[in-house]
């Protein structure tokens, strides 16, 4: 979709108030999952605010150009081409690792590698490390249908590969699919768990 977006834009930078002519503004992706500074999120704002801050000026312009961006893109974008691109954390060269924290390869650690669609729409992957339980064939959790593909539920047997990530999330677990290692996890239980 990048051909159908300008590629350079004025806008205001809400930081310092400087226009911003005709600047080269790349469009980026990332996860939809993140962390975000307050200092980030309420640059966000101001953007978005301002009509001429580089949120509100993205905005329009896809607007204009009858463009859909997602998540994932639009953050990263407002992220990248302004002064906190240089708040993300450094990696190893070698092995992606964090520099300041080597033991953590990600913030968040996830499976999706069970079974993924081919080029002709058939299912394929490895066997399953767990049934889904029947609550799940219609509801997880208030997500919606269990799905025959990516993020599955981690159960006591991902511990190892949790703890080896160093990530400081993990998605998704679930009493109902391997309490064992709720109860290990330091998680906070609504009183509608603990029934």
């Amino acid at each position: 979709f990048q051909r159908d977006i300008p590629k350079r834009l004025s806008y205001v930078d809400t930081l310092t108030g400087e226009w911003k002519r005709n600047v080269e503004t790349p469009i980026y992706f990332g996860s939809q999952w993140m962390a975000l500074t307050y200092e980030f999120v309420h640059y966000v704002i101001r953007s978005m605010s301002h009509p001429n801050g580089l949120g509100s000026v993205l905005k329009d312009t896809l607007i204009d150009c009858n463009v859909q961006m997602t998540d994932e893109s639009f953050f990263a974008t407002l992220l990248m081409n302004s002064p906190f691109k240089d708040t993300l954390p450094k990696l190893n060269a070698e092995d992606k690792s964090l520099l300041n924290y080597p033991s953590m390869k990600s913030l968040r650690y996830e499976r999706m590698d069970e079974n993924a669609p081919n080029a002709w729409g058939k299912w394929t992957g490895s066997n399953s490390l767990y049934d889904i339980p029947p609550k799940f064939k219609s509801a997880t959790d208030g997500e919606g249908p269990a799905k025959p593909w990516g993020p599955y539920f981690l159960g006591l047997y991902d511990l190892g590969d949790i703890k080896d990530s160093g990530a400081l999330f993990i998605r998704k677990v679930s009493w109902s699919v391997d309490e064992n290692l709720v109860r290990m996890l330091p998680v906070v239980r609504s009183e509608k768990e603990e029934e």
